[in-house]
């Protein structure tokens, strides 16, 4: 589908799959919408599937030299505009949670449901030097050593942070495969770093008591390494009002590709049950 200028400044490149009931997809920090269709697209079996490019990622981009998690959450609002959808189900993972509780707080109408998958609240939660606001220290060190590309492989790929070291081991060809897949249409270094700073830069734990609508909290058993996402988890569940846990078994922060399975049905039934 083509591009559309966004009344928020960005012009958003998004797609839509199947019918039903609406359920937006939001990436990771860098990820473009590509990043779902080797493992979600099922969903579009029994949904209206939403996918779209964040702002300076893929085929995205926006005239703003800040980048802002407000920023996002406003695109994401706008585009349902766009589509002319009141109300859509939130999946958003890691950043794309971030994005997705600033949607939920801002506009609370416009979200029947939200998952908040491997993601958290801002810096607040965070253990250890974590909690200091700014991009990280491991992160600029990497990038720093060993460049872009490389800092990214690291993570994706030759650490246990997105994929188990079981999953890794037993599956080399897809973890690669996947590397491929979403690097040929991740942010550039200059969009990512703008991304790293909106991240990193956001805190909305002191208003968690506020989120009003339905609220998963999806995190895997091993998803414990560098900024510790079962730590901001568990603050997400004992903050936010009625909030489910829901724990994956031998699952880490990129759960969504490792088991695709279990996390559409997730999705899936959370959306229904909320519809």
């Amino acid at each position: 589908m083509p591009n559309v200028k966004l009344s928020t400044g960005a012009d958003l490149y998004f797609e839509t799959h199947g019918a039903g009931e609406p359920v937006v997809l939001i990436p990771s920090t860098g990820f473009s919408g590509e990043c779902w269709k080797p493992s979600q697209m099922p969903l579009a079996d029994a949904c209206q599937l939403i996918l779209h490019d964040p702002r300076g990622c893929g085929r995205s981009s926006a005239p703003q030299k800040v980048y802002t998690i407000n920023q996002m959450a406003n695109d994401v609002a706008a585009l349902l505009d766009h589509l002319g959808i009141a109300a859509a189900h939130v999946f958003g993972h890691s950043m794309g949670g971030r994005i997705g509780l600033e949607l939920t707080l801002n506009f609370p109408g416009r979200v029947k449901s939200l998952v908040m998958a491997a993601s958290g609240s801002g810096q607040a939660p965070r253990p250890g030097a974590d909690c200091v606001t700014g991009p990280p220290h491991w992160l600029l060190q990497s990038l720093a050593a060993h460049g872009f590309e490389k800092t990214l492989r690291e993570e994706y790929c030759d650490s246990s942070s997105m994929f188990t070291d079981a999953y890794r081991t037993a599956h080399p060809d897809r973890v690669e495969a996947f590397f491929q897949h979403v690097y040929a249409t991740h942010a550039k270094l200059p969009e990512y770093l703008h991304l790293v700073l909106a991240r990193h830069s956001w805190e909305a734990t002191h208003r968690l008591g506020d989120v009003s609508r339905p609220t998963l909290v999806l995190i895997g058993d091993n998803d414990a390494g560098r900024s510790n996402h079962l730590h901001q988890a568990e603050a997400l569940r004992a903050r936010i009002p009625g909030a489910a846990l829901r724990i994956l078994a031998g699952q880490a922060h990129g759960f969504p590709w490792q088991a695709p399975e279990e996390t559409n049905a997730v999705i899936l039934d959370w959306a229904m049950a909320h519809a």
